[in-house]
């Protein structure tokens, strides 16, 4: 097989969708599939930091800087030069004229489920070709089983076209050796509560900053840590951080190499990821894989991927939130227990396991009609 593949999320500062399509990629590109992938055709936009081997070839022809517009005019017209047998689009989109056979990821539905939550530009134009781009693929991978229900359901897409593979934290993602000393650059000191993540507003950090200022006199020695770069509608969590009350209690570190995070996640005394909504939720397997205490939602995939190894709260509620802080951040017994389920859990995850569920779709989809 000549599997194309789309690493038009490879540029700038990665997060989430670019995370899954650079670990996948290096995966294959390890060898995962080699049985069945011949060749690997990775094309973008732009240009992508991917290397080349004796499998691996990067197109770098017909590039224009929007991503919208060349994927449905220009990409059709490279696809037909480049005759792949598959193409593994992973982010949402793929040309709805031309191009060629495919499988698409589709992460999470929340341009469906909570479109006030995006841009204008991506409510007009990605969300309108999402159910095209769906019932045009071979097979939809989604990353959990509340995602693939989502799919089929918002989507109208029969179920026997999507896919439920898992995604996972790196290997690179256990409990670092280094003591806390190698966190002062940033600013950090210990006891700290951390969050990872975009700063937008489907990550619902104003709401836990407000919980947090709730029960700081409860937990007077506790520093916030904010790690993640400035998304879109960024502004009113930073506001609620700027407040007399949490000012010298938190600390925003903006984007931070992934190297250190596994330094950050394993010092922290607790993480807390209460999102409105996930498809999957990278950063509760990465700090599970370090060995920290997790509090993050009941909603959508974050209590199935968590499974029992985490405290589950009510997103809207901030009481609740709150409460949660304290009851971890206090109870030492509490985190023993939910650092040993959390280790236990996410070594179900593997990449290996991901890139090789993947490869069986591939197969599947180009013997589909």
């Amino acid at each position: 097989m000549i599997l194309g593949y789309d690493a038009t999320t490879l540029v700038g500062h990665i997060s989430g969708v670019g995370y899954y399509t650079q670990r996948l990629l290096q995966s294959l590109t390890a060898g995962v599939g080699a049985d069945t992938i011949e060749r690997l055709v990775v094309f973008s936009n732009r240009p992508v930091p991917v290397a080349r081997n004796g499998r691996v070839q990067v197109c770098e022809q017909g590039r224009f800087p929007v991503r919208s517009i060349w994927m449905q005019l220009e990409l059709p017209f490279l696809l037909r030069r480049l005759r792949p047998d598959l193409v593994h689009y992973t982010n949402y989109l793929a040309p709805v004229v031309g191009g060629a056979p495919y499988v698409v990821s589709f992460h999470d539905m929340t341009l469906r489920l909570f479109p006030q939550l995006h841009t204008f530009k991506k409510r007009v134009l990605t969300a309108s070709l999402l159910p095209t781009v769906a019932r045009g693929a071979r097979l939809v991978l989604t990353p959990s089983d509340s995602s693939r229900q989502d799919v089929i359901r918002l989507l109208k897409v029969d179920a026997g076209r999507v896919r439920t593979i898992p995604y996972a934290a790196p290997d690179e993602f256990q409990p670092a050796s280094e003591g806390l000393d190698a966190l002062k650059e940033y600013g950090v000191r210990a006891p700290y509560l951390l969050y990872v993540g975009t700063i937008e507003p489907r990550k619902n950090l104003p709401r836990t900053l407000r919980a947090f200022m709730r029960v700081a006199d409860r937990v007077p020695d506790v520093q916030f840590v904010i790690v993640g770069q400035s998304g879109w509608d960024h502004g009113e969590a930073q506001h609620v951080a700027a407040t007399p009350e949490l000012r010298s209690r938190v600390l925003f570190l903006g984007y931070v190499r992934e190297a250190h995070l596994p330094l950050l996640y394993t010092h922290a005394t607790a993480f807390i990821y209460p999102s409105l909504y996930e498809g999957f939720g990278f950063p509760i397997v990465e700090a599970m894989a370090c060995g920290t205490p997790v509090i993050t939602s009941l909603s959508s995939s974050m209590a199935e991927i968590a499974a029992g190894a985490a405290i589950l709260v009510d997103p809207l509620d901030e009481k609740s939130i709150g409460a949660s802080i304290v009851a971890l951040l206090t109870n030492e017994e509490l985190r023993a227990e939910l650092r040993a389920k959390g280790l236990a859990r996410v070594a179900q995850y593997s990449w290996e396991r991901t890139a090789r569920e993947t490869v069986e779709a591939y197969r599947e989809a180009l013997a589909a009609r």
